[in-house]
């Protein structure tokens, strides 16, 4: 029986460190939402239907051929196709950013090939 009490004294211990950790960190002076984690790499074939996605938020179609993809914790934001055609972005999140750390991050991987 204690320790099924101590139990659950840490996890109503652990909740309130929680909480106060988010309260703190909504209260740090921006109205965004903060980014936890910002994957750049190659689509893949399982990318297709979340290219085509994108492409309709962005009004374009979707591009082929290597594509470089930006996701901000999973989710498809931006993609820029490696064959100089435009790149799209999801136009309700930071595109233009993204977009730029993906034209970086060809230019990176031009200069290894």
């Amino acid at each position: 029986m204690f320790h099924g009490s101590l139990n659950s004294a840490l996890a109503l211990e652990r909740q309130r460190d929680l909480r106060e950790a988010a309260n703190r960190s909504r209260g740090a002076g921006t109205d965004e939402t903060p980014v936890t984690r910002v994957t750049l790499r190659y689509a893949g074939a399982a990318d297709t239907q979340r290219l085509q996605y994108l492409a309709e938020l962005d009004s374009t179609s979707a591009p082929s051929g290597s594509v470089l993809v930006a996701e901000i914790d999973g989710r498809l934001r931006a993609a820029l196709p490696l064959d100089g055609t435009r790149a799209i972005a999801d136009p309700f999140h930071r595109g233009t950013e993204l977009i730029e750390l993906l034209r970086l991050r060809a230019t990176q991987l031009a200069q290894t090939h």
